[in-house]
């Protein structure tokens, strides 16, 4: 298109879209150009088609190539836009920490389930390591009306999921900065975590968009990516009450191991929960000594 063309909001878009898919960079490259323009002009998917006839001025034609730049250096939507979207609320989300994913709406799903049907005090306390944004715990606290502790070994983490605990309920949450429960001495009626659980070759297998989220939340620290989930589940025989509830995320090729990890700590009942995929997602049991 010649510099002296009007560049419209249609005409933009389908510039944006062919862009995205030179370059490989988005799996919904309509989507990622409709929400690039959403941001600049403020003209949500409908109004963008009753005005895709609109010239974009100059300053928004400057700001949309900034944010497109990010987009085809594969910087995630969910880091150029500063939010994501999990179980109908919006957490803000940076580099800081890593970006809520749907599959993770099956570990909050599970905890759920266990915990409706059961009085308060045999859930509390709860706690989510390895928060992150707080997705889960923040999660879990709205939606059961209860008080859950974030933990993250991240202080800049612990500021993000703060900020998103003071925003989505209106109150603090106890954040604690630890290293899965090396300095606890509480015991706890639910430990959550979707800890991290990729191996250092599916970490390079996974798309380039990973390579923004901080890595330390991805690196299981071991071949086989276990190396936290079997800390996690050792600790939690010490740091769950009688009856406890342990609540993991982990891999899909890692789920029969991670039951087996805690059918031999004593847990019992241990349950497998696939995600919406049909992908074996979270495991958990209770501990009975």
């Amino acid at each position: 298109m010649q510099r002296d063309e009007i560049m419209t909001i249609d005409s933009w878009k389908r510039e944006t879209v062919a862009l995205f898919l030179e370059a490989g960079v988005a799996s919904s490259p309509s989507l990622d150009a409709r929400l690039l323009l959403e941001m600049v002009t403020g003209l949500d998917h409908a109004s963008q088609l009753i005005y895709y006839q609109r010239p974009l001025t100059a300053a928004e034609l400057e700001t949309l190539a900034h944010l497109r730049s990010k987009r085809l250096e594969h910087q995630p939507m969910a880091y150029i836009r500063g939010f994501k979207e999990f179980w109908g609320r919006t957490f803000v989300v940076d580099r800081r920490v890593l970006i809520p994913r749907a599959d993770t709406e099956t570990l909050v799903e599970a905890v759920l389930a266990y915990a409706t049907e059961r009085p308060l005090d045999e859930i509390l306390p709860i706690i989510d390591l390895c928060t992150g944004s707080g997705a889960v715990g923040i999660t879990l606290a709205a939606e059961l009306g209860v008080e859950v502790v974030l933990s993250d070994k991240s202080r800049d983490a612990l500021s993000v999921a703060d900020h998103n605990a003071r925003t989505i309920l209106g109150h603090r949450l106890e954040v604690v900065e630890d290293d899965l429960l090396y300095n606890s001495r509480d015991k706890y009626g639910i430990i959550v975590s979707n800890p991290p659980y990729l191996t250092p070759a599916w970490i390079e297998e996974v798309s380039r968009e990973v390579g923004w989220e901080p890595r330390m939340a991805l690196d299981g620290k071991s071949a086989d990516g276990l190396a936290l989930i079997r800390v996690l589940v050792a600790q939690s025989t010490t740091h769950l009450k009688e009856g406890g509830a342990l609540f993991l995320e982990c891999d899909r090729r890692q789920a029969e191991e991670v039951a087996h990890l805690m059918r031999s700590a004593s847990f019992t009942g241990v349950t497998v929960v696939r995600d919406l995929s049909g992908n074996e997602r979270v495991v958990w049991g209770t501990l009975h000594e």
